[in-house]
């Protein structure tokens, strides 16, 4: 009978997951390995209710996600696990605890933000499950029967997830300053006044406070031009090059301008 109720549940499961918007894989019972082939083609096809029911119904597979528009912060220490959800936002994230009894933490990432397999949160390592990756979930268990368990109430629908901040995390190599061109006599030229203006800034430094520096110069920088996005923008590309420490990418930066422009309307 409970073999009954864990295979129905994970039929219903995977069908309440595709509904949110998640991807879910099936699993080998005992297994990490995949019980269906092709898996990695899933975000291209169409979920349909009787992919699921033939992947779950009447067995005893479990179920991961692919870790498609998602991310999955894999703590494998106790003591970390604060560290982690205080510094990437993520107090409200649903949490699942592994066999091994390592922590998997899930999250939305910025769309375009490309992510390394693993980060350092205060120089602490964290790898992370995203892109092709698998995140098995609950009550799936090992091969020595120990369940993988929710610490909260489970999985909302994905759009309900938090999103992580994670790029302060990225190590960010410096490049080289691209000289803003004035010419004297049109509109251009507050990007003349504009350079000294952002010469007077604060430094945004990684791991001190250096995204909300960063955001503050934005605004500053959007407020000086009147609104104007690309007076902005080549004044904001500006800073990063000589105040960022080390620089933010052109995604990245792109997301402050567009958070500044829209807090000063």
């Amino acid at each position: 009978m409970n073999e009954t109720l864990t295979t129905t549940g994970n039929y219903e499961g995977a069908l309440e997951l595709a509904k949110n918007g998640y991807i879910p894989v099936a699993m080998r019972p005992g297994s990490k390995v995949p019980a269906e082939s092709g898996w990695q083609e899933w975000p291209t096809r169409l979920f349909t209710e009787e992919s699921i029911a033939r992947r779950w119904k009447g067995t005893r597979n479990g179920i991961a996600l692919l870790c498609h528009g998602l991310v999955v912060l894999d703590v494998d220490d106790a003591n970390k696990l604060d560290l982690v959800l205080e510094n990437c936002g993520l107090k409200k994230a649903p949490i699942c605890r592994t066999p091994r009894g390592g922590y998997h933490v899930h999250a939305r990432s910025r769309k375009g933000m490309e992510l390394r397999r693993t980060i350092k949160v205060r120089g602490q390592p964290i790898d992370l499950l995203t892109g092709p990756s698998l995140s098995i979930l609950p009550p799936h268990a090992n091969a020595e029967g120990v369940p993988y368990e929710w610490l909260t109430e489970g999985l909302p629908a994905i759009s309900e997830l938090p999103l992580a901040r994670l790029a302060w995390t990225r190590e960010r190599r410096r490049r080289r300053v691209r000289t803003v061109i004035a010419v004297d006599g049109d509109p251009w030229s507050l990007l003349t006044r504009g350079r000294p203006y952002v010469d007077r800034f604060e430094r945004a430094v990684s791991g001190r406070s250096g995204h909300t520096t960063t955001f503050v110069s934005a605004l500053k920088i959007v407020r000086f031009v009147g609104g104007d996005a690309d007076l902005a923008w080549q004044l904001l590309s500006y800073y990063n090059a000589t105040k960022c420490d080390p620089e933010w990418s052109e995604c990245e930066l792109r997301h402050k301008w567009e958070d500044a422009l829209e807090k000063a309307r």
